[in-house]
């Protein structure tokens, strides 16, 4: 479903490593997908886990996290959630 939504970014990936850091509280989260549109909007798919009834990964459309600086990611971006715990991280 994930690789078939129109503009994706990613191959979808079946195995998923939190992207927050270690020991944090609250669920975890990884990127799952995003979509690139030629207007430049985007949507960010990501999975999480546990969800709320504990029975395995959730697919969740969330805002991503509006900080930017040098030294994250090529774009200078922080690729998790708005609202994330921790460090911004690539």
């Amino acid at each position: 479903m994930l690789e078939d939504l129109d503009d994706a970014v990613h191959q979808a990936e079946t195995d998923h490593r939190c992207q927050y850091q270690a020991g944090h509280e609250g669920p975890h989260v990884c990127l799952a997908q995003s979509q690139d549109r030629p207007d430049g909007t985007s949507t960010a798919w990501w999975a999480t886990w546990p969800s709320p009834d504990d029975t395995g990964y959730r697919l969740a459309v969330l805002p991503e996290c509006p900080a930017t600086a040098a030294h994250l990611n090529d774009d200078g971006l922080c690729l998790n959630p708005a609202g994330h715990p921790g460090d911004h991280r690539w």
